[in-house]
């Protein structure tokens, strides 16, 4: 008789896991740029960049540019850029046109 308690508290514990595996598979819970730049950024600061599409929890297109290190600083420094603005259109249309294989993120230099 102990038998089936355990066997409903198991099938409840596989949906919950399902359930969350959905959730956190979906990516984050809001966009990651909140604030973006509408000026462009010169190209020789630039060392990478990600394109990330709308998704279910973005209604923006992301484009992230993580900038060439200053001073020989480790430090890591990403800017969000508008994907309005003329660079942004111009970033985009690379990443369409040659990342075909949508590695993430994609140098620079692949575009120039």
């Amino acid at each position: 008789m102990a038998f089936l308690p355990r066997a409903l508290l198991l099938l409840l514990l596989a949906v919950v896991c399902i359930q969350l595996s959905g959730v956190l598979a979906d990516g984050p819970d809001r966009c990651w740029c909140l604030n973006s730049l509408k000026k462009r950024v010169p190209r020789e600061e630039i060392e990478e960049f990600s394109i990330f599409p709308r998704r279910s929890k973005c209604d923006n297109v992301e484009i992230i540019l993580t900038l060439k290190p200053v001073n020989n600083s480790t430090e890591v420094v990403q800017r969000c850029l508008s994907p309005e603005t003329k660079q942004g259109i111009n970033l985009q249309a690379c990443w369409n046109k040659k990342n075909t294989n949508n590695t993430s993120p994609f140098k620079i230099s692949n575009c120039f």
